[in-house]
Parts: C-alpha cells; sequence; structure tokens
C-alpha cells in the first residue's frame, strides 16, 4: 500500500476505529486501511477480502448501524479520494471519499449543484449508493439519479467503470441498492445542475394543529411544484410539536402564494414564518450548521484537537407511500405522544424523483410523498424506535430507505428494495459470488 495501514495500539487507530454513531457498541478492527489511490483498493480485495474476516469500504463512516467499521474486520477507508473535479461539459468526477461540504464548496466555485444530503461530513459513496435525498431533491432528484458512471473495483480485484451501456445491471445496482455490496467505488461521475439561488423558509404552528398541520402537509407537498421540497419535523412529547423547514429554487412572489396556500388548509396562523434567499453554497451549509463560516468549520466541532463530530442516537425510517387523512395523521401523532427524545423527519420526495419508475434503479420508492426518519438522541431507546417503526406501518405503509439502516428491523429487505430485492440479490451475487461483502443486512442474506 501506498497509504497507511493501522493496527491496533498505531498512533491514530483509536480514532480511526470510532463509529459515527456513538451509541453503537466500541468497535476494534482488526486493521484499517487508509488508501491513498484505486491500487491501494485493489490490494486491499486481493489480499483481505473474503479471507474469514469482515470486510467493509468506509466513505464518510456515517452507517447508522456501523457497517463500515466491522469489530474485528478490515476497514478499507477511501477518505483520501476526495477530489471534485468540474468538468467541460458540466459532469463532476467526485472521489468515494469525498465528504458532502467537499461536493458543495467545489461544485459552488464553477456555478454548478449537485442534490444531496444535510449533514456536511457524510461520504458521497453512501449517500449516492442508498439514493441521496435532501432539500433539492424535488428539484433535481436523487443522488443517484445524476450519476451517469462509476469506477468500481469488484470482488476479485478487477476494475469496471459502469454506465448505462457497460455492466449496465451493477450500474443499476449502484443506484439505490445501498452501500456495501459487491465491490468499492473509487470514484463518480455525475451531471450537474446550474446552481440555484434557493430561498429557504421555516414555518411552524402551534402543537394543538400537529395533526392538520401533518395531514395538510403531504398533501400540499404531493401537490408542489417541483422546485419545493420540505422537511416536516414531528416532535415527540404529551402534545407533539411540528416544523416545516424547505427551499424554494423560484421567486419570492411565488413561494408566499405556495406558503400561504399551506396555512389556509392547516386553518391557523403559523408562529413562526421565515424566508431567507441564499446562495446553493450558503444554503447546503445552513442545514448541515456552519452557515457563514468557512469550509473547514463544516468538518470540525469544538472539541480539543479538531475531532470530527460524531452523533449518540437510534434511528430507523418509513416511507410514506401516500398522503395521510386527518384520522392517520392522528394515529401517527398518538404514537408520538407516547415517546420522548424523539422525532419524525418526514422529508418530501416526489418532483423529480418521480421521473424514473420503481424499476429504473435500484431505489424503489419513486411514487412516495415522503421518507420518514425516526429518530432519537436516547441511546438507549434502540428499541422505541423499532416501536414506532411498526406503529407507523399500518399508516405509512412498510417501506423503508436503506441510508436509515436500522439493525433491529425486520423484514428489511422487502422494505429496502420492494420488488427489486431479487434483481440486486442476483446482480450482486454475480460480481461477488463468494460473497466477500458480507454485512448484515446485505441484500444477499434476505
Amino acid at each position: 500500500m501506498s497509504g497507511r495501514l493501522l493496527r491496533p495500539g498505531d498512533s491514530g487507530y483509536a480514532e480511526a476505529a470510532r463509529t459515527w454513531n456513538l451509541a453503537l457498541p466500541a468497535r476494534q478492527p482488526a486493521a484499517i486501511a487508509q488508501v491513498a489511490n484505486q491500487a491501494d483498493v485493489i490490494a486491499c480485495i486481493q489480499k483481505a477480502a473474503g479471507r474469514g474476516v469482515p470486510f467493509a469500504a468506509r466513505s464518510g463512516g456515517h452507517s447508522y448501524a456501523g457497517y463500515s467499521t466491522p469489530d474485528q474486520g478490515v476497514v478499507v477507508d477511501v477518505a483520501a479520494l476526495k477530489h471534485v473535479n468540474v468538468r467541460s461539459d458540466n459532469t463532476v468526477a467526485i472521489g468515494a471519499g469525498a465528504k458532502l461540504i467537499d461536493v458543495y464548496a467545489g461544485l459552488a466555485a464553477s456555478n454548478r449543484a449537485l442534490p444531496g444530503g444535510t449533514c456536511s461530513t457524510v461520504g458521497i459513496a453512501g449517500l449516492t449508493l442508498g439514493g441521496g435525498v435532501g432539500v433539492l431533491t424535488r428539484a433535481f432528484g436523487l443522488t443517484c439519479d445524476l450519476l451517469k458512471s462509476a469506477t468500481i473495483v469488484t470482488a476479485d480485484g478487477a476494475v469496471h467503470t459502469v454506465d448505462a451501456n457497460r455492466d449496465a445491471d451493477l450500474f443499476w445496482a449502484l443506484r439505490g441498492g445501498g452501500g456495501g455490496h459487491a465491490g468499492i467505488v473509487t470514484e463518480f461521475v455525475f451531471s450537474t445542475a446550474p446552481a440555484p439561488s434557493p430561498i429557504r423558509f421555516e414555518l411552524a404552528f402551534s402543537a394543538s394543529k400537529t395533526a392538520s398541520v401533518l395531514s395538510s402537509w403531504t398533501s400540499w407537498q404531493s401537490n408542489a411544484p417541483d422546485g419545493l421540497t420540505t422537511t416536516l419535523s414531528v416532535g415527540a412529547g404529551s402534545s407533539p410539536s411540528n416544523e416545516i423547514t424547505g427551499v424554494w429554487t423560484g421567486s419570492s412572489s411565488d413561494l408566499d402564494k405556495h406558503l400561504n396556500t399551506l396555512v389556509s388548509a392547516v386553518g391557523s396562523s403559523p408562529s413562526k414564518r421565515t424566508t431567507t434567499k441564499s446562495t446553493y453554497l450558503n444554503t447546503m451549509q445552513h442545514f448541515a450548521g456552519c452557515a457563514d463560516k468557512a469550509i473547514q468549520a463544516c468538518y470540525l466541532d469544538t472539541e480539543p484537537g479538531g475531532t470530527i463530530t460524531r452523533e449518540t442516537f437510534r434511528a430507523g425510517s418509513r416511507v410514506l407511500a401516500t398522503t395521510l387523512s386527518k384520522s392517520k395523521a392522528d394515529q401517527v401523532v398518538d404514537i408520538m405522544r407516547n415517546q420522548r427524545d424523539m422525532v419524525l423527519l418526514f422529508d418530501g420526495v416526489g418532483g423529480k424523483v418521480k421521473a424514473l419508475s420503481a424499476t429504473d434503479t435500484a431505489y424503489p420508492h419513486r411514487s412516495a410523498v415522503a421518507s420518514v426518519q425516526i429518530y432519537t438522541w436516547n441511546a438507549s431507546n434502540g428499541s422505541g424506535v423499532t416501536a414506532v417503526q411498526n406503529a407507523l406501518t399500518p399508516v405509512a405503509g412498510s417501506g423503508s430507505y436503506v441510508n436509515y439502516i436500522h439493525p433491529e428491523q425486520t423484514n428489511w429487505g422487502t422494505a429496502f428494495w420492494g420488488s427489486n430485492r431479487a434483481r440486486l440479490k442476483s446482480t450482486v451475487q454475480s460480481y461477488d459470488p463468494a460473497n466477500a461483502f458480507d454485512f448484515p443486512q446485505s441484500v444477499v442474506r434476505t
């Protein structure tokens, strides 16, 4: 290897072995390969994959279940592969280790944009491979929808550049099938859009109106123009709260009209209503919590030495298949009355996401209204996440978003991939017949 190979006891190992989610048990990988280039990735696969220990690639390391940092296994950390090169044809080549803030800053410098998530240190690889939901989703599609090609080292050590015409089945699988399957991507090539100047906004109503807000929001978001993407947060407690945040890529006057329509549907004046016009980069920094700061602030927290921020949480998801009636919204609110230290995050989809069919990519939830993240910052409340997930099934549907992977979830194969599961499993097995890239919720285990 040209990069470093860290073993227990080596300088830097302890920090490199920490999972993003500190609610998980501590992990002690047998080795962490901090690869410097594609040749290092090939060497790692040839020497360690399928040799009897867990083996996983890691980009941002944000796997909710910690699958990218397997205990007693080998981690192939691609963080050094972080280039963001905007080309003359407005495509962008991005190294698999690039963090989202690297991507947004690199694109903004060329006045281009890519839809993606809000956490600045998430890796582009995990986000894309699972689909990629964010604040510009309805305007431009999922992150994986803009993928033109990818370079991947498969389980046999071979390098494939895959696209719609070359290894098309593997290219299909890389768009929403979830990270950790079949090989290690070293580079992505995306199409991009002209960078918008979005208007971000916040809207909230009294807690007594939360059920009405939820029901009205599902219908309003479903019928909104593609340039309007919002997230509705429903906070747990005896009187569940509500807050809507969003991004609009059109004019201020049109946004006011759209917000007035929602307010009218709720039937109550909001307790908060703000709008702010900004640049693409500052908008993404705002949602990452580092707006109006140097880009470096989007990587670090206040721990001594500038340690990368980590979180302590439990999470899972459901996918909201249809709009909610008032009675169904009441059920959701009742579910949240029995919880504490928890929030439901309804991320609006639809828009450009619906331009593709459920089978065009491995991501199956094309007709959904929203992705619903169940998130608690109570590290001991994994059972609460499971209980809420199960309670939401008759209300929202049985689907789940693979990037919000929940290790205690049952029936996850169908939930993540729906009718695409069989094709995804067959494709993964054809490129990794010995199951070198195994992990507890791999499609191969379904």
